[in-house]
């Protein structure tokens, strides 16, 4: 086998897709039985990533041609405009996006897009078995050289890793071995639900802020992602010091308690049904100095300090660790050096997105609701769309305008903004 793949979200089937294509003798191996199945909440909110992916919407639905990947407009659920931040008094601060066909934000069927990555691989000529649970790596003079499963040892000259946010095995090949030791937890339980209160003028994402309408006794942090009228997801996360979470009440108790008594969503819920649920703990902290060893990758969520990279940057990341692959196996060169071109890609500008979004939720998280409502009162003024964008323009312009109207506040809330980009407890 050339590349071996754990793990079949978008990750891990971008991956064998791409390798597939490359003519390599591709295998993924699957724990879940089927395809299209998530083993972790997921938004499916997709978009464009500057410098990276480009994205065009069309009549026949989402183009991402740097992908090779087109989504049909029956798997497009919705497409979002506001993602808005509520304090626990009420105070908003948003990020309101234009609706340009040449950056389209979207809401997908997330378990129809897996459905739909899963069946090009398999065209494409990778083998894919689902319902084959990984137990362990296989060495051989320091160097990874196949996996175990409870029924046999295979095989491969790379073994690629998107096994999501259990971090076993980026664990096993010595990834994190040179990083902190884990400091937090989080604890996320969703629903999707047909929510007939739900009307066109809701959709977009909508992040609730603050403890005062939750008996949990642990920092929590609210998330509604509304695709179209009628239609609604809900994420409900709470945070630990500890990978068990004691508590008198259920994880699903708080979710409920978040549907059904905080006045900022409540009213989004009366007589909604739940479709499915999920739920998952996941591992937050630094990523890896590292991210490939001889002869293994960890791509996605397993290797993110969050746990959560977003479908289309998962998609990337896992097309461009197998082109690394690709041309790792074409010189012979399967030790990490020769699979560095992927380690300098990660560690550029992804990481410093995705670690500025964990510090950022983990920061807000922690604030007490007093604080939160004087940082959201700040925010107000400015728009944070264009750095969702990446464009040094509009930022710059944002920003200016944010200093002109609003540098009093943000004067007396500074120490509170640099909590919160820096990830840190009060």
């Amino acid at each position: 086998m050339d590349l071996l793949v754990i793990g079949g979200g978008p990750a891990g089937l971008s991956a064998a897709r791409t390798a597939a294509r490359l003519g390599l003798r591709t295998l993924l191996l699957e724990k879940l039985p089927r395809p299209g199945e998530l083993a972790h909440p997921c938004g499916g909110v997709i978009a464009p990533v500057p410098g990276f992916v480009s994205g065009q919407r069309t009549s026949e639905g989402l183009c991402f041609p740097e992908l090779d990947l087109m989504i049909p407009a029956a798997l497009v659920m919705g497409h979002l405009s506001v993602s808005r931040y509520v304090s626990p008094g009420g105070r908003t601060f948003a990020a309101t996006f234009p609706q340009r066909d040449d950056f389209p934000i979207a809401a997908v069927d997330k378990s129809a897009l897996l459905r739909l990555l899963a069946g090009e691989a398999a065209a494409a000529g990778a083998e894919l078995r689902w319902g084959t649970t990984v137990t362990g790596l296989l060495k051989a003079d320091g160097r990874i050289v196949g996996v175990r499963t409870r029924q046999e040892e295979i095989h491969a000259r790379v073994v690629l890793s998107a096994e999501g946010v259990t971090r076993r095995f980026t664990e096993e090949a010595g990834l994190y071995d040179d990083t902190a030791p884990t400091r937090r937890y989080a604890f996320i339980v969703s629903e999707e639900v047909e929510a007939p209160a739900v009307q066109a003028h809701h959709v977009g994402q909508l992040s609730t802020l603050g403890k005062r309408y939750t008996s949990a006794p642990t920092p929590t942090f609210g998330a509604v992602v509304i695709p179209a009228p009628g239609r609604a997801g809900i994420y409900f996360s709470l945070f630990a010091d500890t990978p068990r979470l004691d508590t008198d009440q259920s994880l699903w108790y708080y979710l409920e308690e978040y549907r059904q008594k905080d006045p900022r969503v409540s009213e989004l819920f009366q007589g909604a049904r739940v479709i499915r649920r999920a739920s998952v703990r996941m591992t937050i902290r630094q990523a890896p100095r590292r991210v490939v060893a001889d002869g293994f990758v960890g791509v996605g969520d397993s290797i993110t300090p969050g746990g959560h990279v977003g479908m289309i940057p998962a998609i990337f990341l896992g097309q461009q660790a197998a082109h690394c692959a690709a041309r790792a196996i074409r010189t012979g060169d399967l030790s990490a050096r020769g699979l560095s071109e992927y380690d300098r890609l990660f560690h550029g500008p992804f990481l410093r997105g995705l670690d500025t979004e964990s510090k950022i939720i983990i920061g807000m998280a922690e604030m007490s609701d007093e604080e939160l409502d004087r940082l959201s009162q700040t925010l107000s003024k400015i728009n944070l769309a264009p750095f969702f964008f990446g464009r040094w323009q509009p930022m710059i312009v944002e920003t200016l305008k944010w200093l002109v109207t609003s540098l009093p506040l943000i004067l007396r809330d500074w120490r509170l903004i640099q909590r919160m980009m820096r990830g840190q407890v009060g």
